[in-house]
């Protein structure tokens, strides 16, 4: 139940502090500039598969077209179904892709779901960036258990649904895979020819088939809980980039100019698909083995596309940081917001605000009420949450449309002296409601 800071002699200390780490943060004027285009909540009942408006199914073990390769390309063992035993929302707001074993055999019997968005259109805007963000939690295993396990949130260039024989040149972006229940996060854009050898043994100029990858992110946490992986191609900035974040820290970066301008240019200029899938075996992974455990799930909370115009792009990173607030047994509210633009020294603004206990709420006007700055969700209060959620919208990390009553100047943007009027608001009720 979400604490309330309003009320007679309401006694609460609300402390949120943000940080951008990253050196390049974006900065808050910016941050609200990312439109929300698409998303799934996977809000269905429990036990019914996903919308088929949104996803198809891949199902068996290959595309089937006559030169497919078999086993997805990637020699991974399961064959791939449709079933709700497989493939389901759990009626809280998850999806979930649950591999499941039968038989005596270590490497046959398993079965899983792969699904793919029917949209094949999600690009950057002509000179903009978009950004493709899920909150996942990865299947809960470790150790021999997890041999042969292998969670992927990824895209798809366009062109190759329907040809399925033009892979890599079309553009693969893995925006999060692991492996064998490593707690690790790769990120890989692969794209180019499987032609050429390097001297490092890897094929073509993106080095296939290992791909211009992150190589192994430590990922703590990733099998227990939810984390936001997010990838953003940037068409906004020279050279373009492609740069992939977990929760809202930014890890790796492609840039256009380590290939050459054809290979980029097919591998981008163009839309793509999502896909959401949980392989067993394969060439990265390893095959499973008799103690590989059945029926560990990968969780999905929400997936969002965003898009920024080429007007509002900036060459900067998105960090996605977490809010806190901490209450105590007073009525004193200090609110940190820490903000680092590009080449500008990290500026802090701290105010503090007292409440006297013994203040009541002004009764609600018989007229139309003017909407109190922070209140979120128009019920004539500010809670933390609601604050959190500007704070958020700040950094960046949440579009400013999910509190519209934040951003008391309708510029688009939340800035810090509106996040102190919520405050203070929170403290000593809203005026206006």
């Amino acid at each position: 139940m979400k604490a309330r800071l309003i009320g007679v002699a309401a006694l609460l200390c609300f402390v949120a502090t943000v940080t951008a780490s990253t050196p390049t943060a974006t900065p808050i004027e910016m941050a609200s500039t990312w439109s929300l285009v698409w998303s799934d909540e996977f809000n269905g009942p429990a036990n019914t598969g996903v919308s088929t408006d949104n996803w198809l199914y891949d199902t068996g073990s290959g595309y089937g077209c006559s030169g497919c390769p078999v086993n997805w390309g990637t020699g991974e063992v399961e064959v791939m179904s449709n079933s709700t035993a497989n493939v389901y929302q759990d009626g809280a707001g998850h999806l979930v892709i649950n591999p499941i074993h039968t038989g005596s055999s270590a490497t046959t019997g398993w079965t899983s779901g792969r699904i793919e968005t029917q949209r094949t259109d999600f690009q950057p805007p002509p000179g903009g960036a978009m950004a493709v963000e899920a909150s996942i939690q990865q299947p809960d295993i470790s150790g021999v258990a997890a041999a042969g396990y292998w969670p992927a949130f990824w895209m798809l260039g366009a062109p190759f649904r329907g040809n399925y024989l033009n892979w890599p040149s079309v553009g693969e972006i893995d925006i999060m895979e692991d492996i064998n229940g490593l707690s690790y996060e790769f990120g890989t854009l692969h794209c180019g020819t499987l032609s050429g050898s390097n001297p490092d043994g890897t094929l073509g100029p993106c080095h296939e088939y290992t791909g211009l990858s992150s190589g192994a992110t430590s990922c703590s946490g990733c099998e227990t809980g939810f984390h936001a992986y997010r990838v953003e191609l940037d068409k906004s900035v020279s050279p373009e980039q492609i740069r992939w974040y977990l929760d809202g820290v930014q890890f790796f970066t492609g840039n256009s100019d380590q290939v050459d301008p054809t290979t980029w240019a097919t591998a981008t200029d163009h839309g793509f698909f999502i896909i959401f899938d949980v392989a067993i075996g394969g060439s990265f992974p390893g095959d499973p083995t008799a103690s590989t455990a059945s029926g560990i799930p990968m969780l999905v909370d929400y997936v969002r596309v965003y898009e920024r115009p080429l007007a509002a792009s900036t060459p900067t990173d998105t960090p996605t940081p977490v809010a806190t607030a901490t209450p105590t047994a007073t009525n004193t509210a200090t609110a940190t917001v820490t903000n680092t633009p590009i080449k500008t020294p990290t500026s802090t603004v701290t105010v503090t605000l007292t409440n006297t206990p013994t203040q009541t709420r002004t009764a609600p006007p018989t007229s139309t009420p003017t909407p109190c700055v922070g209140d979120c969700n128009d019920d004539g209060t500010v809670t933390v949450d609601e604050i959190l959620t500007m704070v958020n919208i700040a950094l960046g990390s949440v579009d400013v449309s999910t509190c519209a009553f934040g951003d008391a100047n309708h510029d688009g943007k939340i800035t810090v002296d509106e996040i102190l009027t919520a405050v203070n608001n929170a403290l000593s009720g809203c005026s206006g409601s």
